[in-house]
């Protein structure tokens, strides 16, 4: 490299205010601060916008300066609440921006100058408080002219689908097109949706998301993972397959979905076998782009949609249709205030007596880079015969995730044709050898599927290499969720005023079971009240925080010599 410099743009007599954050910046922004802090994990975004080598270093600088001018997601900082209070965004009006101008050496190799330039500018991560989400560096070829703009950006600043909006918006700058029409409306800013979002609207739109949220958590399994209990540790599998890709684009053609939806499908349905419940309970990642207002806006606009698809079927197809509803539903009420959830969760839980888990998370971000119109053609304009040895298995650094037990990540590769299934899991919940087993597992069932559309998942002949999860005698499937019945017996022996236990299981008129805790209370020698079914109910209720496949039993028999009181 030779010839590096710096150069400052400057910024001044743009709006300058505060505001409380959106809730796509507040979903990104805490997982920024728990994620990064704990794990070491680089929430940020490296990206470059290649250049045809006809613009100047003027000219260039010049679209870069308005191109940060006309977003001020580029120029914000983010202050943390005091005393409890919400973190707040505050955009600033007036500022500098360096950037790094370094020019390759004859013979160089770009790429591998790109990723040592990006590595640079990603020493240190951003400084949310003072710092705005966004570093450049100008990378011109041998000859000086500009090559590549590469960019580092704050996931809280943008999100994936803002960077082509930045690099359309930086080309069309270059190119002397207008970026938007003067006469049309005003540019949607984070500012502005922070507004609409503190509104009544926005308050009574929580509110109905709120209410849909709670309505599939009602009906969804306590755990996906009742009853694992491997190794400690992580583990990364990637999975790239040509025959899973083709028959990804039958079946959604022949259903009239997106591939993304063929994907989740398969997954869940995999996910739920294991577990030996007919629900899959997890959270997807949905970009939130619906409406005009918000197609343009350079902002993390993402939620995370709380989904509960029935997958019995019969047939795989059934189960696709099935999670596109699903999935739909759960869009319609995906803008929600993030802080609600955790509250939500918890209160679906406590009514239901038991402690739910959603640490399963699915990303599906194919369209970044895929071309929509893949999705509609026919798999003979697609796909050639692919045959079975056209895939790849390969292992990857893993990567730790608070709160999560198993993410599933679907891409597309930029430069690439195929399709990237990525599974990241703790293995004390999902071992080592079941990532791989997973990910084949989904081409086995897709590729099956394809081939015999309508035949009962069932009647399938294929012997799948993820096994279900052995479980004792002593565990019983009740609402949906797993509960380990001699876990319960303990956790009720436990408890202070409790001297012997046991569980009684019988099934309603529609064959449902049902648990009645009879419990016989330590005698007071002091002479004082009996113990009260309440009073057990509530210490059982305080055990839950800590037993993880325990659930409250329906009802309660407390006996004593002279009486027997029952309850619900």
């Amino acid at each position: 490299m030779t010839d590096a410099q710096t150069f400052q743009l400057d910024f001044a007599g743009l709006r300058s205010v505060q505001a409380p954050l959106t809730w796509g910046q507040r979903v990104i922004y805490e997982a920024v601060l728990s994620r990064t802090e704990a794990h070491g994990y680089d929430y940020n975004i490296k990206y470059f916008v290649e250049l045809d080598g006809t613009f100047s270093t003027e000219d260039v600088l010049a679209a870069l300066r308005q191109v940060v001018a006309a977003y001020e997601s580029l120029r914000t900082v983010y202050l943390p609440g005091a005393g409890g209070a919400p973190p707040r965004q505050s955009v600033e009006g007036e500022g500098r921006l360096p950037v790094r101008i370094t020019r390759m050496a004859a013979g160089a190799d770009p790429e591998s100058e790109t990723v040592r330039l990006h590595t640079r500018m990603a020493e240190s991560g951003f400084d949310l408080s003072h710092e705005w989400g966004i570093r450049v560096t100008l990378l011109l070829a041998p000859g000086g002219a500009p090559f590549r703009v590469l960019l580092y950006l704050s996931h809280v600043a943008l999100d994936g689908w803002a960077l082509r909006i930045l690099e359309q918006d930086l080309r069309d700058r270059l190119a002397g097109r207008p970026a938007a029409d003067p006469a049309g409306p005003r540019r949607t800013q984070p500012l502005d949706l922070a507004e609409q979002e503190q509104s009544e609207r926005g308050r009574a739109m929580n509110r109905r998301s709120g209410a849909y949220v709670r309505k599939v958590l009602d009906g969804a399994p306590r755990s996906m993972f009742a009853g694992a209990s491997g190794d400690p540790g992580a583990a990364h599998g990637e999975l790239r397959s040509a025959p899973m890709d083709a028959a990804a684009r039958t079946i959604a053609l022949r259903c009239q979905v997106s591939t993304a939806t063929v994907h989740l499908a398969a997954f869940a349905t995999l996910l739920a076998r294991r577990n030996g419940t007919t629900r899959c309970a997890l959270k997807t990642i949905f970009a939130n782009r619906v409406g005009a207002d918000r197609q343009g806006m350079v902002a993390p606009l993402a939620s995370d949609v709380v989904l509960c698809p029935d997958v019995s079927g019969p047939a795989f197809d059934d189960v696709v249709r099935a999670t596109h509803k699903d999935t739909l539903r759960g869009y319609a009420r995906a803008q929600y205030d993030p802080a609600d959830l955790d509250g939500l969760i918890a209160a679906a839980g406590e009514a239901r007596g038991l402690r739910l888990d959603l640490s399963v998370l699915h990303n599906d971000t194919t369209l970044l880079f895929g071309e929509p119109a893949e999705r509609t053609r026919t798999p003979e304009d697609t796909a050639e015969q692919q045959s079975a040895d056209d895939r790849s298995f390969s292992w990857a650094a893993p990567f730790a995730l608070p709160a999560l037990k198993l993410y599933y990540n679907v891409s597309s590769e930029p430069d690439g044709p195929r399709t990237v299934h990525r599974l990241v899991a703790d293995t004390a919940y999902l071992p080592r050898d079941d990532v791989r087993g997973l990910l084949l597992d989904l081409e086995t069932l897709l590729t099956e599927s394809a081939r015999r559309p309508g035949v009962p998942m069932a009647a399938s002949p294929h012997d799948y290499l993820v096994r279900p999860l052995v479980r004792g005698d002593d565990w019983l499937l009740t609402d949906s969720s797993w509960a380990d019945l001699g876990a319960m017996r303990r956790a009720l022996l436990g408890l202070e005023p409790v001297a012997d236990a046991e569980l009684l299981v019988d099934r309603d008129a529609g064959g449902v079971p049902r648990v009645t805790a009879r419990v016989v209370p330590h005698a007071r020698g002091d002479g004082g009240r009996p113990v009260t079914v309440r009073e057990v109910r509530r210490a059982y209720e305080a055990a839950l925080a800590v037993l993880p496949d325990v659930v409250l039993p329906h009802y309660y028999i407390v006996e004593r010599p002279q009486f027997r009181a029952a309850s619900h």
